[in-house]
């Protein structure tokens, strides 16, 4: 017969896969090739660029966790000094209001991934909810953080002109990059679900 102490059985950590290891390294690489991929349009004050696409996409297929990092990654690639951020790249991006949206990426691949792990059984239109929500997750860092940095520089926005300059004229493109961040999630688990298994 088998004694029993009553303690629970240690957990014990699983190695890091190294599948995971090379998602995370190829979302990484996709963000920062997104970021370059942009051109003006006549019709906003803003350019169109594919980062916030990939942002979300990568949180929608891979997770909470395993987007974080990705983004993580790439943001300490950035800050290092190598030029993947769409002003080039170390410290001094922070000093710009590009610092903003640089960490709320991370914030929004999250929160998308989060909502999508939870929702994966789930009606279609989560993945859009997600989305939608890793957006607004993105400004709700972003928002704050250009406030307090042109402040201390020097140069106070008022709440009027860093809604319209920093979020307005951003959402309508925002949203539709949210959708198509969606409809490829969608499509991507149907093709080749194996490879986003969680």
């Amino acid at each position: 017969m088998v004694k029993t102490t009553g303690r629970k059985p240690t957990h014990i950590t699983k190695p890091f896969p190294a599948i995971r290891i090379t998602r995370v390294a190829l979302a990484a690489a996709m963000v920062v090739i997104a970021t370059f991929i942009r051109f003006p349009l006549g019709f906003a004050p803003v350019m169109f660029t594919a980062q916030v696409y990939m942002v979300l996409t990568v949180g929608l297929l891979l997770g909470a966790v395993d987007g974080v990092f990705a983004l993580a990654v790439y943001l300490l690639i950035g800050l290092m000094g190598m030029p993947v951020f769409s002003r080039g790249g170390g410290f001094g991006a922070l000093a710009t209001p590009e610092g903003g949206y640089l960490l709320g990426f991370v914030a929004a691949a999250g929160v998308s991934g989060w909502i999508s792990g939870m929702t994966l059984t789930k009606e279609p239109y989560w993945e859009f909810i997600a989305a939608f929500a890793g957006v607004a997750a993105c400004y709700a860092i972003a928002l704050p953080f250009i406030a307090i940095q042109q402040a201390i520089l020097g140069n106070p926005v008022a709440v009027g002109r860093l809604f319209a300059v920093y979020f307005l004229a951003f959402m309508p493109l925002d949203s539709l990059k949210a959708v198509l961040a969606a409809l490829t999630t969608r499509g991507l688990r149907r093709a080749a679900p194996s490879l986003f298994t969680r």
